[in-house]
């Protein structure tokens, strides 16, 4: 994390002026971004979600980003719910440029079955239906629910398999729930870059119900793991928590579940995938379409590029 040192703000002002800069654009909004006020050109901040809804419960804090979102240019967000957010800190409509996370739909692709068998053998896992959960393993991202959801449908899918990627802080209680259940939860672990693809590929349907966490300090910016999985032509779960529901389109490539706490629903969600081949399908190749269409780097450079211009 770059810190907003006046070293960092001289280096800033001396690299713009080296290039002709017009406009230096500052990511995240903080701490980055106060240097904005501080500097002689005009400036843009980025904001993504957390940087924007902690301080802006913290008094002193949230008056500093204020000012940087104000006096910015314009802002650029991850989506609609962080540019609410950053509207709301600032006490006044923003100027701003949508750009969701995105993803390489070149390099996350649907597997040929034949791929996704050697890739489940590779990764340990089965060939009954599989459900993928991917990210850092904190109490927001829902993991434990989906244990306790997967665990749930044992019966009514015999073989269902639970994959876990990913390491953190909550690895040690997620695996006490899992012996708990007398469900044998496959811990990835933190997999390779070289990996993600394969092992987005070889899952059925990809879950991660995250709630907010700490009266709403804790929520889901976008999510780009669903964007990946998307890509890959997996159906995904995802919980109603800040802006999960913009990656996820409700019903079209996937399940936004309201109450992501309860496990009961968030098995209801997956059983909707699994149950039901024609579901699965329409809602993978929706999945892969909008990932191509909407969020590839592509189009989002060039949707950047146009706002800038």
């Amino acid at each position: 994390v770059l810190l907003p040192t006046r070293t960092l703000a001289s280096q800033i002002e001396d690299l713009a002026r080296e290039v002709d800069a017009e406009l230096v654009i500052l990511d995240p909004a903080l701490p980055l971004g106060h240097l904005g006020p501080t500097i002689s050109l005009p400036y843009a901040v980025v904001v993504h979600g957390a940087e924007v809804t902690v301080p802006s419960r913290i008094p002193i804090a949230r008056n500093l980003l204020g000012r940087v979102l104000r006096e910015a240019e314009f802002v650029i967000s991850a989506g609609g719910y962080p540019a609410a957010q950053a509207s709301i800190a600032a006490g006044q409509p923003l100027k701003t440029i949508e750009v969701p996370p995105g993803v390489d739909p070149i390099r996350f692709a649907p597997l040929s079955a034949e791929r996704r068998r050697m890739e489940r053998l590779r990764f340990g896992l089965t060939q009954g239906p599989l459900v993928l959960s991917l990210s850092r393993l904190v109490p927001r991202k829902g993991f434990d629910r989906t244990i306790e959801a997967v665990a749930s449908l044992r019966d009514e899918f015999p073989g269902i398999q639970l994959a876990v990627a990913g390491s953190g802080r909550d690895a040690g209680r997620l695996a006490r729930i899992a012996r708990r259940l007398d469900f044998p939860v496959k811990f990835l672990g933190r997999v390779d870059e070289s990996d993600l693809p394969l092992i987005f590929g070889v899952a059925d349907v990809f879950v991660m119900p995250c709630r907010n966490r700490w009266g709403g300090l804790e929520q889901e910016g976008f999510g780009i793991v669903f964007a990946e999985a998307a890509s890959c032509g997996v159906p995904q779960v995802a919980g109603l928590s800040g802006g999960a529901h913009e990656a996820v389109i409700d019903g079209i490539s996937g399940h936004v579940v309201e109450r992501p706490n309860k496990s009961r629903d968030v098995a209801d969600a997956i059983r909707s995938i699994l149950g039901d081949l024609d579901v699965a399908r329409r809602m993978s190749k929706e999945s892969r379409n909008r990932a191509t269409s909407e969020l590839s780097y592509e189009l989002l450079a060039q949707h950047l590029e146009k706002a800038l211009s």
